[in-house]
This record gives C-alpha cells, structure tokens and sequence, in this order.
C-alpha cells in the first residue's frame, strides 16, 4: 500500500485546529471536529492513491490522524492560554450567566476550580490522557466512515495492514 504520513498528517492538522480554543466547542457534537478530520484523512489517501481502502485500515489511520491532533490542539490550547485567550474560562462563564440562578453555589464553586485546574500541569496531562480515549475512539470511527464512503473501485481488501506499512 502506498505510504499513508501525508494524509494522516493533513487530518491531524485538520482535527488539531477544530479541537483548538473556542473551535473546539464543535467537539461537543459527537467530537465533529475528530470526526470532520480524520474523514478528510481517509478522502485525501483514496484520492491521492486512487484505491479503496478497507473499514480497518480507514479506523487506523484515523486513530493515528486524531491522536495527532490531539498533540496539535493541546499545544495550540497551552500558547493560546498563554497568551490570554483563555476558552475554558468564557466557557464557564457563559455557562453560570445561562444556568446560575438554578444552580447550587457549590456547583457553581466545582466549575470554577476545575476550569483552573485544567490549566495546570496535571490538568493537561489529566487532559492528554482523557482525550486520547475519546480521540482514538473518535477517530476510529471517523477513519472507518471514510474508507466506506470513499471507494475507488475494485474490491476492498483484506485488513492486513502492518504498522511498516504506514
């Protein structure tokens, strides 16, 4: 199989910059902005390759896509937040403003603290860790979408894809 780098590459940008500050809000719609990217992985590989490619395949490199955005997003997120540009925090807000007066003040307490632990070393890490779990999934399901959306003719092959092979 031809070599997959460039286009998990393309996706990995694509699913970084959705999943970056206030763009990144498009996640909580069934993570689209994972989805979004690693379809475009899979659409740019069939294109670029003219080949089909199996469900399996499409789900690996849209794991590897969407973990590499994850890196991309997290990083973006850490400047942006230094910076000033501070997306978890409006977050929040907006969210007190529409719902405060329903809700207890502790809850309102537990928001706030975690919207800043989320700023610290192990809220990012804590971060990593999480996202990478939903990101994975995410892309899975985004990369296998795309190699039953984009065939190129002929048949689908087998899943016998190696790591060598990427």
């Amino acid at each position: 199989m031809p070599d997959a780098k460039q286009s998990i590459i393309l996706g990995g940008l694509i699913t970084g910059l959705l999943s970056t500050s206030y763009l990144g809000f498009i996640n909580f719609i069934c993570c689209l902005g994972v989805l979004i990217g690693t379809v475009v992985t899979i659409w740019h590989y069939t294109d670029t390759n003219e080949l089909t490619i199996s469900a399996g395949t499409g789900a690996k490199y849209g794991v590897f896509a969407a973990l590499i955005g994850l890196g991309i997003a997290t990083l973006l997120n850490f400047v942006l937040l230094q910076v000033g540009i501070d997306h978890t925090t409006a977050f929040n807000d907006f969210i007190i403003a529409k719902l405060g007066d329903t809700m207890p003040p502790e809850q309102i307490e537990a928001m706030e603290a975690a919207g800043e632990e989320a700023k610290s070393l192990s809220g990012i890490l804590r971060g990593l860790g999480m996202g990478s779990v939903a990101f994975a999934i995410f892309g899975a399901i985004g990369g296998a979408i795309g190699a039953k959306m984009f065939k190129k003719g002929g048949d689908e092959p087998s899943d016998d894809v190696t790591i060598d092979e990427l």
